[in-house]
């Protein structure tokens, strides 16, 4: 039988997640060391949807030949669908919005 915590870590992708997983258990009023039940579900599956929130918000990672990227569209993707299926479609807009920066240059030297 597989914890809460374990069972979000299992989701595709969130391995590396474990340092922001503790915020999201908090936020989400869940308890990781618990046994997963069918019950706790719409929970666990909004809780990753965080998780993936986060991935899509953080930042690459370079340092000689190592590079950390992460696939921001196919997150974004799973977070919009897993907050839609389980009743947040606030949080799945929120992801959506595209921000447009407009600017006027004048010719002024």
């Amino acid at each position: 039988m597989k914890t809460i915590s374990e069972t979000i870590l299992s989701f595709p992708g969130l391995e590396d997640g474990s340092d922001f997983l503790e915020k999201v258990l908090v936020d989400r009023s869940l308890t990781g060391a618990d046994n997963y039940t069918v019950s706790e579900k719409r929970q666990v599956e909004l809780a990753a949807a965080d998780m993936y929130s986060f991935f899509v918000n953080s930042y690459d990672f370079t340092e000689n030949k190592l590079e950390v990227k992460y696939p921001r569209k196919h997150f974004r993707e799973t977070a919009v669908r897993l907050y839609r299926a389980n009743g947040e479609p606030e949080n799945a807009n929120a992801l959506l919005r595209k921000f447009r920066i407009t600017a006027r240059a004048t010719n002024k030297w």
